[in-house]
């Protein structure tokens, strides 16, 4: 089965206050840096409005400085809505790399992590979503604990018989588990 690595938007406008911010990047780095030598595909994701912090080229739109840079030949793919998959390539870019799963990462759960692991799912891939790779920050009504809870506990329960959802600790990815061995 062919895997890709999805990252999104570790950006410092994104990140500013999310919840275990350091530890979280640190992880996703990881998995991009064990993700590499074996082949497995890492792509980018950056969100971006027309004006604001996370207009192209600000320095809210760019990459966190804590977080493992894309290689020229990997895919950056820009979009403007939170499922990753509307209005942009991915599902092409996917396609033409044999993708059939896909592990997800980055920020924000609620908002863009969530909505892409959605539409990966509809779309027919099968989903990892990593965990202690994703992060948020808190609302009005939640914590930012409380809402990647809820979205464990609601994506984890997601199944049809062309595709799947499951939840696993970065430590537990395939390519992460080799690294210890």
């Amino acid at each position: 089965m062919n895997e890709a690595l999805l990252v999104i938007d570790v950006q410092n406008a994104v990140m500013e206050n999310a919840y275990q911010k350091e530890e979280v990047i640190n992880r996703i780095s990881s998995l991009i840096r064990n993700a590499r030598p074996i082949d497995v595909p890492v792509i980018y994701v950056q969100h971006e409005y027309p004006a604001g912090p996370m207009k192209r080229g600000e320095p809210g739109w760019e990459l966190h400085s804590l977080l493992e840079k894309p290689l020229e030949t990997e895919t950056i793919i820009n979009k403007t809505l939170p499922n990753s998959f509307a209005d942009t390539n991915l599902k092409g870019v996917l396609d033409k790399l044999g993708t059939e799963h896909l592990y997800i990462c980055g920020a924000q759960t609620d908002y863009c992590v969530d909505s892409s692991c959605r539409g990966a799912f509809d779309a027919r891939y099968d989903v990892t979503l990593i965990t202690d790779a994703h992060t948020t920050m808190d609302n009005d009504h939640l914590t930012a604990k409380q809402i990647i809870d809820h979205t464990h506990n609601t994506l984890g329960n997601f199944w049809s018989p062309d595709s799947t959802i499951s939840l696993q600790n970065s430590e537990d990815v395939f390519w992460m588990k080799e690294k210890i061995k």
